[in-house]
């Protein structure tokens, strides 16, 4: 059996969330001994794993081809390159839209992997027919490699940060920045700790628009930023405190695997996409509004609340990339043999 993985961003954001899924899968695939390849001339292959639906021609050739589709979908909703889902927040009200392209990418799909249930449900209430399957995206434990005390450093070195004091990280899109606010005003409460923002556009001048805008509002120790390279951002983790998703638009779940690996205390906003993964109180905190987020960060940098990083680091464990890998294997393969089933009954 080999697989095709496919995924080709903008090259200036190729370490944001879905690049690193990508790599998490591949990863996933090396400890199995699967076989892969991502040369996308190389038509030798059983399987091929998508990540965004900017690859329906892809899919479409695969299919025509006899080949099995399979898509993580869900995973990487930060990441405008990856995220299947559109956003829009008007007069204090929600609305989350599935566009024909990306529905008919999916519905295509043998296989469709979400995150979690309530991601399930999400594609589901939008006419998703396809096989759907719960199956958290890996992560590379090793990458979060505390003793390392060169990798740790080079948040400080980046940034000139003061080693004294407490880190906050959170990431997000710069489409839609709404809920924002709730960073800000973490920024504000607690003044001897500071404050990064890493997120993109789909369009690097909105993003600088949107930077600067942000930056004009918010305390000097709030910073916010385009993406930085993986080593960087990966630096953050590692020194962070606490990490947020204080947005209202769902956030990126291979973000919030990376900051439980990376044994930081996870304040998100209240979303479907993240009900079964973080549990409140137990494995992270999660707030349904601004102003109960900004508490649970102060108690998070001030210890007055429950530490729930020993629980993060236990269940992030439970989805080291070969366990991972040993269920994509088990995925694939009953994929393929399903299809074989399919097109035998066909021929008799």
């Amino acid at each position: 059996m080999k697989v095709l993985i496919s995924f080709d961003p903008d090259k200036k954001l190729d370490n944001f969330e879905g690049s690193r899924l990508r790599k998490c899968i591949k990863g996933a695939l090396e400890s199995s001994n699967i076989d892969y390849t991502s040369d996308l001339k190389d038509d030798n292959y059983d399987v091929v794993h998508l990540l965004s639906y900017d690859d329906l021609s892809l899919e479409i050739n695969a299919l025509e081809e006899g080949k099995t589709v399979v898509v993580s979908a869900l995973m990487c909703e930060s990441d405008s390159s990856a995220s299947f889902l559109d956003f829009d927040f008007n007069d204090g009200k929600i609305k989350y839209t599935l566009s024909n392209k990306a529905l008919k990418f999916l519905n295509n799909a043998s296989t469709i992997l979400v995150p979690s249930n309530g991601a399930k449900q999400i594609l589901l209430s939008y006419g998703v027919k396809s096989q759907i399957r719960v199956c958290l995206p890996g992560v590379n434990l090793n990458r979060f490699n505390f003793q390392k005390e060169e990798e740790k450093e080079l948040f400080y070195r980046y940034f000139r940060e003061d080693k004294n004091k407490k880190i906050v990280i959170a990431n997000g899109s710069y489409d839609s920045i709404e809920g924002i606010g709730a960073f800000i005003n973490a920024a504000k409460a607690c003044p001897n700790a500071v404050f990064y923002f890493f997120g993109q556009s789909k369009s690097s001048l909105s993003a600088k628009s949107q930077i600067n805008k942000l930056e004009k509002m918010s305390p000097k120790n709030a910073h916010f930023k385009e993406v930085v390279p993986d080593d960087i951002y990966r630096s953050a983790l590692i020194n962070a405190s606490v990490f947020m998703l204080p947005c209202y638009r769902y956030g990126g779940v291979i973000s919030v695997l990376e900051a439980l690996a990376a044994k930081c205390e996870v304040v998100i906003r209240s979303q479907d996409l993240l009900n079964d993964i973080i549990i409140d109180g137990i494995n992270g905190h999660v707030g349904q509004f601004s102003e109960t987020l900004v508490e649970l960060c102060k108690g998070c940098l001030s210890n007055t609340i429950k530490n729930t990083v020993t629980d993060g680091y236990n269940f992030v464990l439970k989805y080291s990339l070969n366990s991972v890998g040993e269920e994509l294997k088990s995925i694939y393969e009953e994929t393929l043999q399903y299809h074989f089933d399919l097109r035998r009954n066909k021929d008799d």
